[in-house]
């Protein structure tokens, strides 16, 4: 047994494991950071003008965001003046309507940047595709081989920020430079969606600065095909040849569950164990084990351990590394051994499941612990997807996974038009709206579920839950966050094409809320109607919640937020919102007045 412990160990010392230290931001205050760069870029400290209908970026004075505007004599790429191999890359970027740009780690690998919004069907040439790789010799028509398209259109519209996050492994060489291991994009996600793991690039993609693959490179940003905006730009350099951080020496105590979710006093079992695993104890039922054993870190410096999985308290030479709740502390150690006890609590509904990584200076996240899950568990579908019919829209209830809680109360409508929203009846609010496949209703049904999450498959844009409509006693009161007691759900209606009409009352208001995809997919258009009789209470009803909302132009409606969606307005609009400051955000309001009372509050959000 221990042998093969160990074997299962080394194995999965070389999985992935998630960042828990800080990125180092690439400053922008200056151009320092980067080579020779060309006149097309400059330094900004945010955009004016369009960006949403304007394909030239309007740069306003100041530092923190870099603008690429080419032209005929001026349109070079921008290198970094620091070189790189493994990395995990983080940045924020904008496109203007039909531009294009990518972003090449080690100056040869490309993740496409593209204006790829409204595509059904995405290429390795859309938005977050990893580029073709290119060679005349294979003949006419069949030069360009090996790019791989996102698993998702995951862009958003011309004009928003998106965010970009890239755990990139370079090709390895051995003593005498030849090449030994291919580049690999461990994981690509585009606004908080994965769209790329484990892709492996047998060699520079199509339009590469240098054409012989080495160790290192500088990474470099297309600036000859279109505007484009970067900023928040931050990386993590790391070492392949650091040795690896070791558990040595360890040993387990086993024991029952006591009173609640104690220890009882003394243990089942004990004695040493070959790696950190919980395999042995999996039919134990509600159980308790304790890890002890020695930490070995290579270097001086910080290093931040964290576990997925149930929460289990870590200490290094006493001193809390994880918390209860998963809470990593990060903890500055000296190289060499170090005390090492783990805590582990098994309510004994589920699986018992461990993961432990560790991550250090200039060390990539590492696991600690084999997987725990047994090997039979791997064969059995990892998803139970449902989609909606060419025809119908689909309704499902279930459980919505949602910050600082899961809605418990809250219903998935799945459109043809493959635009999809969570509602929560409780509220009111749009919880989150997206693209692409609709749900994955795995967790709701293997074994009846942990969690009973109902997960979206698509990208999605998650939104504010403060009740829509609300009674406030004055008028600096600020919105609520929990649905008023006289709040009162009445169900949902459908209409002939399978979209719900959601209705609900608030004491002597009643309401009616339409949500429906737009004609062009662009978005949805949301219809409310109250009715009935105001109070002594101001009652208003809520569209928007930011810490900025700012007018488009030409009075088309607002953005959102950091420039995170679109609301718009229809054309000559009769109900016109407020804007209401409370506590420093801002929130997009309609009074419900003799005005506004039995009048349709219509908008759409577009992102």
């Amino acid at each position: 047994m221990a042998g093969a412990l160990a074997a299962a160990f080394a194995l999965v010392l070389s999985a992935p494991a998630q960042s828990s230290l800080p990125a180092t931001a690439v400053p922008l205050d200056s151009l320092a950071a980067f080579k020779a760069p060309a006149a097309n870029w400059q330094l900004a400290a945010s955009l004016g003008g369009d960006p949403r209908t304007e394909k030239q970026l309007t740069a306003l004075a100041g530092t923190g965001v870099l603008v690429n505007n080419p032209t005929a004599e001026a349109k070079g790429d921008l290198f970094t003046s620091w070189e790189h191999g493994d990395l995990e890359l983080d940045l924020d970027f904008l496109l203007t309507p039909g531009s294009n740009s990518g972003v090449y780690l080690m100056g040869r690998y490309e993740v496409q940047l593209f204006d790829s919004w409204g595509v059904t069907d995405p290429k390795f040439g859309d938005c977050g595709g990893i580029y073709q790789r290119w060679d005349p010799a294979r003949g006419a028509g069949h030069e360009g081989y090996e790019g791989v398209p996102p698993r998702a259109n995951a862009s958003r519209a011309p004009g928003l920020w998106q965010h970009l996050r890239i755990e990139f492994r370079a090709p390895r060489f051995d003593a005498a430079g030849r090449k030994t291991a291919n580049a690999r994009f461990v994981k690509v996600v585009l606004n908080g969606f994965v769209i790329h793991e484990d892709v492996e690039v047998t060699g520079p993609t199509r339009g590469t600065a240098f054409t012989a693959e080495a160790p290192l490179g500088p990474l470099r940003i297309q600036g000859d095909h279109g505007s484009v905006a970067l900023r928040a730009l931050a990386c993590k350099l790391f070492d392949p040849a650091a040795p690896p951080v070791r558990l040595e020496s360890l040993t387990y105590k086993l024991y029952g569950a006591g009173p609640g979710d104690g220890f009882d006093p003394k243990p089942k079992s004990e004695g040493p164990i070959a790696a950190l695993t919980l395999r042995d104890f999996e039919k134990a039922g509600r159980f308790n084990a304790v890890f002890n054993g020695t930490l070995v870190v290579p270097r001086d410096g910080t290093y931040a351990l964290a576990t997925e999985g149930r929460p289990g308290r870590v200490f290094i030479d006493d001193q809390p590394a994880v918390q209860s709740g998963s809470e990593t502390v990060p903890l500055r150690l000296a190289a060499g051994p170090h005390a090492f006890r783990l805590d582990y609590v098994h309510a004994g509904w589920g699986r018992p499941n461990l993961r432990l990584t560790v991550e250090g200076p200039g060390l990539a996240p590492q696991l600690l612990s084999p997987e725990t899950r047994p090997a039979s568990a791997e064969a059995r579908p990892r998803q139970l997807l449902i989609e909606p019919t060419a025809d119908r829209v689909r309704l499902q209830r279930g459980f919505v996974p949602f910050d600082p809680k899961k809605r418990l109360y809250a219903i998935n409508v799945g459109t043809p038009t493959s635009l999809h929203y969570a509602y929560d009846t409780e509220t009111g609010a749009i919880l989150r709206v997206w693209r692409g496949g609709f749900l994955d209703t795995f967790e709701m049904w293997d074994g009846r579920g942990e969690n009973q999450f109902a997960k979206p498959t698509g990208p999605a844009l998650t939104l504010p839950n403060q009740p829509v409509l609300a009674l406030l006693e004055r008028p600096a009161q600020d919105w609520p966050d929990q649905p008023d007691a006289m709040r009162s759900s009445q169900g949902y209606r459908l209409e002939p094409d399978g979209l719900p009409v959601f209705s609900f009352k608030l004491s002597s208001l009643s309401a009616t809320d339409r949500i429906a995809p737009t004609p062009a997919s662009h978005g949805f258009t949301r219809t409310l109607v109250v009715t009935g009789k105001t109070t002594s209470w101001e009652s208003w009803v809520l569209l928007a919640e930011a810490a900025h909302i700012t007018p488009q132009p030409g009075g088309r409606g607002y953005i959102i937020g950091d420039r995170e969606y679109y609301l718009d307005l229809p054309a000559g609009s009769a109900v016109q919102p407020v804007l209401r400051t409370r506590n420093g955000h801002q929130q997009l309001a309609v009074p419900i007045n003799g005005a506004t009372l039995d009048k349709p509050i219509v908008y759409t959000l577009v992102w």
